[in-house]
């Protein structure tokens, strides 16, 4: 995938979350089934992760985004992290998290633009065993991550609509 094609393919699934912040706040904010994220959340998620990828390949400070040290970040599991990032984000305004959502984008469609195109199949970690590249590892962060949560985001929509 040269670096053009991977920002056609963030724009392309970018577009089908977009659609859902034309929803009413109330929407936005309302919890899923037992507690489950809000489309607020699942929003704040992706903006933490998209900043989180900058920072790392612009300077190696995503353990910052996430409010770790370095150390406690490099041995977090997914889920951990996933979980610290809701606690950092659950409480925002759904209008500071439209602009995060926003911004957070910008940042990592003007990073991808200015980074070189060959640095798409350098390793993203210096020490990653399986040998992720900037490419793999952006797209499972961008458009790939739109996708999964667009599908729990449509779910969480679909029993908001089943309770009125």
């Amino acid at each position: 995938m040269t670096k053009a094609e991977l920002l056609a393919a963030i724009d392309l699934d970018r577009a089908d979350l977009e659609a859902c912040l034309v929803l009413r706040d109330a929407t936005l904010t309302a919890p899923g089934r037992d507690g489950a994220w809000s489309v607020k959340d699942h929003l704040s998620h992706i903006a933490a992760w998209e900043r989180m990828i900058v920072a790392h390949l612009r300077d190696g400070t995503d353990h910052e985004i996430a409010g770790m040290d370095a150390a406690t970040y490099a041995r977090v599991s997914l889920d951990d992290l996933n979980a610290r990032l809701h606690g950092l984000y659950a409480a925002d305004t759904i209008g500071h998290v439209r602009r995060e959502w926003v911004e957070a984008h910008a940042a990592i469609v003007a990073f991808i633009e200015a980074m070189p195109e060959d640095r798409l199949v350098d390793p993203y970690w210096d020490d990653e065993p399986s040998g992720r590249t900037v490419l793999q590892k952006i797209s499972g962060d961008t458009f790939l991550h739109y996708r999964e949560h667009a599908a729990w985001i449509g779910e969480l929509l679909a029993q908001g609509t089943e309770a009125r």
